[in-house]
Order: structure tokens, then C-alpha cells, then sequence
């Protein structure tokens, strides 16, 4: 695993100079937002209190669309990253009240591990683009779960 990290910060590291070195100036992208835990790795149920941060930021700017991408996994089930996208706007429209013309769902493709990326964007600020880090025929599909969202509760 640290290997593959290794390897894919030294590519980035390399894609960032190469912009630069042109005499381009790199495009910048809006910044996610940051928590010291950010959701890689991690079912929907443990990502909620992050989700309902991301809900409070959104709500006290009603100016800003929330982009969310998803990434699916090196272990993967089909579809993961469209189905974790569902599952966070059922919540977000849901919980908070957030509409889904508000957010912008964006399957990124896979990663070492699934992942969902959030950002706050500005009407004037630069949309956020995924980058996938993993081929699909790198990617082992396992079994989808039976609640991919959680458990629904009981009426």
C-alpha cells in the first residue's frame, strides 16, 4: 500500500510541475472540505456527522452548490460510487433539507479506496474535477451489501 501511495503522489507531484514548468499558470481548483477525517475508506453510516457538516456549510450559503464525488474502491461492488452518491443526497435532501438541484453528483471513477470528496463551490470559484487513480480492470468486484445506505429503520 505504501508503495502505490508512493507512486501516486511522485505522478502528481509530476503532473503539478510539468503545469507550472510550461509557464502555465495552474488552474486552481476549490479546496474540499477538510476534516482530520475525511471519509476514505468508510461506509455511509460512519460518514454522516461529516455529511452533516458539509449540510451546516451549505445551508449558511445558499449562494454555493455542493459537488460531491465519489470514488469507488480497489475492492469494489458495481456501481458503489453512484450508489454512495444516492445514498448522501436522500440524506442531505432528507436530514437537512437540502434539495438535490443544489448538489452536483460526480461518479469519479475508482481509487485505492472509496471515497467521497465534498466541496462548497461559489457561483464565481472553478468547478471541481475527479481524477480516477485506478483502472477498472485493476478493481476486484465483491458483493454488494444488502442496505448499502444503512439499515432502514423500523417503523
Amino acid at each position: 500500500m505504501f508503495i502505490v501511495r508512493k507512486i501516486i503522489f511522485t505522478c502528481l507531484v509530476g503532473m503539478a510541475m510539468l503545469g507550472t514548468a510550461s509557464g502555465q499558470e495552474p488552474t486552481p481548483t476549490p479546496k474540499p472540505i477538510r476534516d482530520d477525517f475525511d471519509g476514505d475508506g468508510v461506509p455511509f453510516q460512519l460518514d454522516k456527522p461529516r455529511l452533516n457538516r458539509f449540510a451546516e456549510e451549505l445551508k449558511s450559503n445558499k449562494a454555493a452548490e455542493g459537488y460531491i464525488i465519489a470514488y469507488g474502491g480497489l475492492v469494489s461492488y458495481k456501481n458503489e460510487a453512484r450508489i454512495r452518491l444516492e445514498c448522501i443526497a436522500n440524506h442531505l435532501k432528507t436530514a437537512h433539507g437540502i434539495p438535490r438541484s443544489r448538489l452536483k453528483l460526480i461518479d469519479g471513477g475508482y481509487r485505492t479506496e472509496i471515497g467521497v470528496k465534498l466541496f462548497v463551490v461559489e457561483p464565481d470559484d472553478p468547478r471541481p474535477e475527479p481524477y480516477s487513480l485506478v483502472n477498472i480492470e485493476a478493481v476486484q468486484m465483491r458483493k454488494a451489501p444488502k442496505y448499502p445506505c444503512g439499515k432502514p429503520a423500523v417503523k
